[in-house]
């Protein structure tokens, strides 16, 4: 998910299970063609690599439109509740150990960060990158080490519990003034 919190307190939380599941839906059907590959005499192998070629491509286009979608709504958003500074949080280093599927880089954080910040500042809002580095590992609020739990929640020593993805948000509010 991608979480999005304003100095008013005003929480936004979009999830990441769609664009998932479209990566997952390609995936199969790439890999059906490079099943197919493998078998087939050369004559036939052009048609299937233009396939391929067509997916990836397609693949690519409709996060693109994800992002696009997203950035425009957060940026509204945004400017309804007068927000005119946005710090946006960068995942350095996530994932390294982690292989192919398991990655979680398919979302291209890149790609969504320079799409966030393009349209946020088309839409007179500024924007400032701000290290992750430990912020889901701290309690917002209290500033005290916090226990994760399964299904993106946190759990502070002092008593409440809230989604994991709101509580960095608001590390990063923290960290960015």
């Amino acid at each position: 998910p991608i979480a999005a919190v304003t100095d008013s307190g005003k929480a936004l939380l979009y999830r990441g299970g769609p664009l998932k599941a479209d990566y997952d839906y390609f995936e199969k059907r790439i890999a059906m063609l490079d099943r197919l590959l493998v078998r087939v005499e050369e004559t036939d192998k052009a048609a299937l690599k233009q396939e391929r070629r067509r997916l990836y491509e397609k693949r690519k286009r409709r996060r693109e439109q994800v992002f696009a979608n997203l950035a425009k709504h957060m940026a509204e958003e945004f400017k309804k509740h007068s927000v005119n500074v946005v710090f946006i949080g960068y995942p350095k280093e996530i994932a390294r150990n982690k292989a192919g599927k398991e990655n979680t880089n398919l979302w291209s954080y890149r790609k969504l960060i320079q799409r966030l910040a393009v349209t946020f500042e088309n839409h007179g809002i500024a924007v400032f990158a701000v290290d992750e580095y430990l912020s889901s590992k701290k309690c917002a609020w209290h500033d005290c080490e916090v226990e994760r739990r399964p299904r993106g929640l946190i759990k502070c020593p002092k008593g409440h519990t809230m989604h994991s993805d709101l509580n960095n948000a608001m590390n990063h509010v923290k960290k960015g003034l």
